[in-house]
């Protein structure tokens, strides 16, 4: 399994630096792969589980941690709306339900959300080859584009387990290329790389603005603006605003403002938006484990979540934004999935000691509390 993760908006705007001009349009896709639209350039590769500076959730109604990104993207909803169609209904499970499981079953993103001819989603069981019927609907649908990578066959599966999957792709490219920027700008305490529109009046800077819609300006600090791109059915919307409580809330409000007018951006307005480019995968752990309820007589009785893992692979700089997201859940036999009855991982603080039996005292003991004393990986 691809064990990697990745989605996000920000925006700053800063005006202490100078922009260059972008080099072109962005090339229309044609004989390329989906992962051929992306560029390495600053690239981060994680599994959220090793990112302390961000939460990745399946669901917006997620409490917004101060201080931390919080990523969301449809893809794992899409699956499980699958599984939910599957299964006659929502998804039950055996003993208490699960809070996400609850969160994702209140189905608040479905596909009318979204275009049919950008994503994938399907779920049935592996005796009607659910696989094959994935890879054929990817091609279909993409012309042969797409690039999963995430499993949908598992070692050891059987005939009644059952295998749910979605495939997101977006890529919205600016019709003007904006001006790549020369020096960092600053974003808290760091350096980033960004794009936009700098305090010098260069050319194309008309076209830059007029393709830049300002629906709501307070102040430099709270404002809402839209880029528009060669997707006329397709809004991208960047806020500088205070949070919410949740990020369900946060895009509520947002929503709410981009609504209510628009005029373009002048020449002469400073925009400075910092690039993005990540690919990170999260694995549902809290919801592994958990046994099925059959809701029709198709589902065998013992289906427990063995995998549940979702891949975001996210990028935005001066030419657009790219979006491919991936989901899979395999519901199989809970005797093939070996769950530990206790973790014992050294990861904190611990005692190391030596002693002999009955005796009063160790002969050695070593209190671990950083890695010091520790073998380095290479």
């Amino acid at each position: 399994m691809k064990h990697l993760l990745r989605n996000a908006f920000a925006l700053l705007v800063c005006a202490a630096f100078c922009l260059g001009i972008g080099d072109g349009c962005q090339s229309d896709g044609h004989g390329r792969s989906h992962n051929d639209e992306f560029t390495d350039d600053g690239l981060l590769t994680a599994n959220a589980a090793d990112l302390p500076g961000t939460l990745v959730t399946a669901h917006l109604d997620t409490p917004l941690p101060a201080g931390k990104n919080v990523l969301w993207c449809g893809s794992f909803q899409l699956a499980w709306n699958e599984a939910c169609t599957l299964a006659g209904g929502k998804l039950q499970f055996r003993g208490a339900q699960p809070e996400l499981a609850a969160s994702l079953n209140r189905q608040t993103f479905d596909s009318a959300d979204v275009d049919a001819a950008s994503y994938v989603a399907l779920a049935g069981y592996v005796r009607e080859d659910i696989a094959h019927r994935i890879a054929t609907q990817l091609k279909h649908k993409f012309g042969g584009h797409a690039d999963p990578g995430l499993p949908t066959s598992f070692p050891g599966q059987r005939p009644q387990d059952m295998v749910v999957y979605a495939y997101l792709f977006k890529n919205l490219e600016f019709p003007v290329p904006y001006e790549r920027g020369e020096s960092p700008a600053s974003f808290g305490k760091e350096s980033v790389k960004c794009f936009g529109m700098g305090p010098d009046n260069k050319s194309g800077r008309a076209k830059m603005a007029a393709q830049t819609l300002i629906h709501d300006y307070v102040s430099a600090d709270d404002f809402v603006i839209e880029i528009q791109t060669k997707s006329p059915d397709d809004r991208l919307i960047l806020a500088k605003v205070a949070p919410g409580k949740t990020l369900a809330q946060t895009v509520t409000a947002v929503q709410r403002r981009a609504d209510l007018r628009s005029q373009s951006a002048l020449a002469s307005d400073v925009l400075v938006i910092p690039k993005t480019n990540f690919d990170i995968t999260r694995n549902y752990t809290e919801l592994l484990g958990q046994r099925l309820q059959p809701t029709t007589p198709a589902m065998a009785d013992d289906l427990t979540l063995l995998t549940a893992a979702q891949n975001t692979r996210f990028q935005m700089d001066e030419k657009g934004v790219r979006l491919k997201s991936e989901a899979v859940m395999h519901y199989g036999c809970s005797s093939s999935m070996q769950v530990p009855q206790h973790v014992m991982i050294f990861d904190k603080p611990f005692l190391i000691m030596m002693s002999r039996k009955k005796a009063r005292q160790p002969y050695f003991a070593l209190w671990v509390a950083n890695p010091e004393l520790l073998v380095h990986a290479k």
